[in-house]
């Protein structure tokens, strides 16, 4: 399985090793499922972790957003187990009003490669309306933005406090009050993968147990104390 490699608390790189609140809640779904080898891939980008699905190189994914162009790659396994805003980050001191997306039109935007942003009413405004530069991942996006050549950036909120925080970004840059859309990451097993059809049904039944007992929350609340000391601990 893999997953994002900068989306702390929910999955991160430490070590070189892909941990996280994520990792460990599908390890622990997996394992209830009857799975008793997990291995978990790191892939340099969320784009290219989804590529290695998509090719069946990689069984599952974790934290997907749906979209009908994915699901021609991806057996979701239903319910989801997270929720996450899509941030609109700008640079500290010029920040807009954003009641409508309209204000977005007359800006210039950037975004990691590899976002879902589903088929409703934003996907169709932004294929329509905006023209975004696509980066390798939220850092070279957020470095268009610092060197003031887009006036905005798009990235899921995990990504953006991962890299806020990392990068000592919280006086240079800031997130708009509101938000464009929010999206619902699953767990998904790549089409190509042969334990699908044997083991999507079983992590369905361990997701609908875990949610009911809040899991998820809670390994986000250890998982970011985890990342904050790590950011403190001397390299």
């Amino acid at each position: 399985m893999t997953g994002s490699p900068d989306s702390a608390p929910s999955s991160w790189v430490r070590d070189g090793k892909l941990i996280g609140a994520a990792v460990e809640y599908v390890e622990g779904i997996g394992r209830l499922a009857g799975v008793t080898q997990i291995e978990v891939k790191v892939l340099p980008t969320w784009a290219d972790a989804l590529q290695a699905v998509y090719r069946g190189d990689v069984d599952v994914i974790f934290e997907a957003n749906w979209s009908k162009e994915r699901e021609r790659y991806l057996d979701y396994v239903r319910p989801s187990i997270s929720t996450q805003f899509l941030n609109v980050v700008v640079r500290s001191g010029e920040a807009f009003e954003l009641n409508t997306l309209e204000p977005l039109a007359v800006r210039s935007g950037a975004a990691p490669q590899g976002y879902g942003y589903g088929d409703g009413y934003f996907s169709a405004f932004l294929n329509k309306s905006l023209k975004l530069q696509l980066t390798p991942d939220l850092s070279g996006a957020l470095d268009l933005l610092l060197d003031k050549k887009v006036d905005f950036v798009f990235g899921y909120e995990n990504q953006v406090f991962s890299q806020l925080m990392s990068r000592n970004l919280g006086t240079s840059l800031k997130v708009l009050n509101t938000y464009p859309t929010r999206a619902e990451g699953f767990i998904a097993f790549s089409k190509r993968s042969p334990c699908t059809a044997e083991l999507r049904v079983r992590f369905a039944q361990q997701v609908v147990l875990a949610n009911a007992k809040y899991t998820f929350r809670t390994l986000m609340t250890k998982y970011r104390e985890v990342f904050d000391e790590g950011l403190t601990r001397p390299q």
